[in-house]
């Protein structure tokens, strides 16, 4: 006897997902969907400000029940490969953690067949080269795997170590990206400005490595003491790629405002134009549920 067909109710689908994605929305900005109800979630410097990428899940996996009446799988660890490794580890209704220290020796025991992003046609073919584990496969030189695999070589070179630099890619983009400080005491000369705007251009090359996101415009903000505020740009050809070129450009920016006989309050960094860069080498804390 035949079942009857079943219709996918896609509109329930899309109001529970977007359910979930408000309550990630709740905890960062950087959300990059992978399907209706799983996304890679980069949450270093999340809005909550907890310190704990496993209690951040454990919170939100919480909240998705309670508020969708649903189950939710998490994977926990310091770049996209692994935290989607451990989101698979403990589904359909748990949370592990692999942590840097753990990461290398889990790869090398895994099947290839197991690692996101190697489908069946990939699989078959380093079976063929006598590529069955993730161990099997770190034996591999990169001109080997480049040979076989062409423009994935690299990327299956690099996770059989563990290692993946892709940053996490929120489906909105962000026309700028900034930092400011407000100071307890007002500043009058170049050096004490100079160490102040130190971690404001840092805070806001975290945000680029983050995101991926690269800019061609440097703007300074800076309020004096009478509260007058004024704001110096500057662009440049090519997309700033590097801390220390946002440095030289905001103390560019600085220079000439000074020496001011008015003492300044709050200096700011902010940075658009902005492009996607195709990777960056930073180590992020990805979240998959």
């Amino acid at each position: 006897m035949s079942q009857p067909d079943v219709k996918p109710r896609f509109d329930v689908y899309k109001v529970v997902s977007l359910q979930i994605r408000a309550i990630f929305a709740a905890y960062t900005p950087i959300i990059e969907p992978l399907s209706l109800d799983e996304a890679y979630l980069d949450v270093t410097e999340n809005l909550k400000g907890i310190a704990s990428a496993t209690e951040i899940a454990e919170d939100i996996r919480a909240k998705i029940r309670h508020e969708t009446n649903l189950t939710a799988s998490a994977g926990v660890s310091y770049n996209k490969f692994l935290a989607k490794l451990a989101s698979d580890h403990r589904k359909p209704d748990g949370l592990f953690v692999i942590t840097p220290k753990m990461g290398p020796a889990l790869v090398e025991n895994l099947p290839v067949a197991k690692f996101h992003g190697v489908g069946p046609a990939t699989t078959a073919k380093m079976n063929r080269l006598g590529i069955k584990t993730g161990l099997d496969l770190r034996a591999q030189t990169l001109p080997f795997l480049q040979q076989h695999f062409g423009k994935s070589g690299p990327y299956y070179y690099w996770i059989a170590r563990g290692v993946d630099e892709r940053p996490v890619r929120a489906d909105r983009v962000r026309k700028s990206v900034g930092a400011e400080s407000t100071f307890a005491q007002d500043l009058h000369a170049f050096e004490p400005m100079r160490e102040a705007l130190q971690p404001i251009i840092a805070k806001v090359w975290r945000q680029c490595l983050a995101t991926g996101a690269r800019g061609r415009t440097v703007t300074l903000k800076v309020k004096f003491a009478d509260f007058q505020q004024i704001t110096r740009s500057k662009s440049i050809g090519d997309a700033i790629d590097s801390l220390a070129g946002l440095e030289c450009l905001s103390l560019v920016l600085l220079e000439p405002l000074l020496p001011t006989e008015k003492g300044v309050r709050l200096l700011g960094i902010s940075l658009s134009s902005l492009t996607q860069a195709e990777a960056t080498g930073r180590r992020q804390l990805s979240l998959v549920l």
